[in-house]
């Protein structure tokens, strides 16, 4: 099969050929039709994450992933040719935070599919069944693989974690692949939105999607206060890890406002005024991924015309070396999706 690898944190990825899988008892043979590539692709390629130093090379990165069913075990409830989007966090469902339906914080992880077990950008993924979730096989591939991660992850943060209700305002900062997606899936909830971003093209993209104001950095803040009468914003959801956007996001918020942190950075830490903090009854809330029942509402939202994937662009497996550059570079507008394999055997 052909693969893109990490073979080196100090060069680009490598074209290598991998044995075609055979799967383990259990498990489904899946073909990846198409893998999303995300800034975390980019901090898995060059080292950049906790787990880095332990990876062992050559490594396959990509967690975005749409696929097809090309051989399931009897009573998996797949069949072949069913498309279906690939979980990519195995948690072990027996620890604490399993057993309390926290299985993005498994402390026993069986798979992490790109970052610390294989990914996507290869042609086939042995994945247990309870791992897939089914697809519509009215969204095309290409615009269902940013759903796996991109729209669930905002989503998470949006429904689930910042509990964003109709009528309120929400600042997003960081109009990439997680924040375009959150800007809708907000929108579809019923609140309005101050986008945040120092790309003139990404502010407007988030204006095209709904967002009453995108504006830079230094105007975020008197966006905030204009539009919600001098109080500040609901919610702002920090998508970037910086520790001045994280700043800002306690800066933006009201009395009693929620900041949700979903990027985060090797290395960065910010501050926030614990008088502001504990009398103000500032809410600080981290969100990561998503649980599988997150991924369906997703994929829902997508299917009913909700939420639109966010593609800047569509390239061959073999230019990932060009997706990641792109991405390092700011020249993204949501997501670069790589197309691994035709539809068709």
């Amino acid at each position: 099969m052909r693969a893109m690898a990490v073979v080196d944190y100090t060069q680009p990825l490598r074209p290598i050929d991998v044995p075609e899988i055979i799967p383990p008892a259990g498990h489904v043979r899946v073909r990846v039709l198409a893998c999303g590539v995300c800034f975390s692709d980019v901090k898995t390629a060059r080292g950049h994450m906790p787990f880095s130093s332990g990876l062992r090379l050559p490594h396959i990165p990509g967690h975005e992933i749409c696929g097809e069913v090309l051989e399931a075990p009897e009573g998996s409830g797949f069949r072949k040719g069913d498309r279906v989007l690939v979980y990519n966090y195995w948690g072990c469902g027996r620890c604490p935070m399993c057993r309390m339906g926290q299985e993005n914080l498994c402390l026993n992880l069986q798979g992490w599919v790109g970052f610390t077990s294989p990914g996507g950008f290869q042609e086939q993924l042995a994945v247990p069944p309870e791992r897939l979730l089914p697809l519509p096989s009215e969204i095309p591939p290409e615009q269902a693989a940013p759903i796996g991660c991109a729209v669930a992850t905002a989503y998470r943060a949006v429904v689930t974690r910042a509990a964003i209700r109709p009528g309120e305002l929400v600042g997003v900062i960081g109009a990439g692949g997680i924040g375009l997606h959150a800007i809708q899936i907000a929108r579809a909830v019923g609140a309005r939105v101050i986008a945040v971003d120092i790309d003139p093209r990404k502010l407007e993209a988030a204006r095209a999607l709904g967002a009453v104001e995108a504006v830079f950095p230094e105007e975020a803040e008197s966006a905030a206060r204009r539009w919600s009468h001098g109080i500040g914003l609901d919610a702002v959801l920090e998508t970037v890890g910086h520790a001045d956007t994280v700043e800002l996001a306690v800066r933006s918020v009201r009395r009693g406002g929620r900041v949700i942190g979903v990027g985060y950075r090797m290395g960065d830490a910010a501050s926030i005024p614990t008088p502001r903090w504990v009398l103000e009854e500032i809410t600080l809330m981290g969100s990561r991924y998503a649980l599988r029942h997150e991924v369906e509402h997703a994929i829902r939202l997508v299917a009913q015309g909700l939420v639109r994937p966010v593609v800047d662009a569509v390239l061959p497996l073999e230019s990932a070396n060009e997706a990641l550059e792109r991405l390092e570079r700011g020249q993204v507008i949501g997501r670069v999706v790589l197309r691994v394999s035709d539809t068709q055997p």
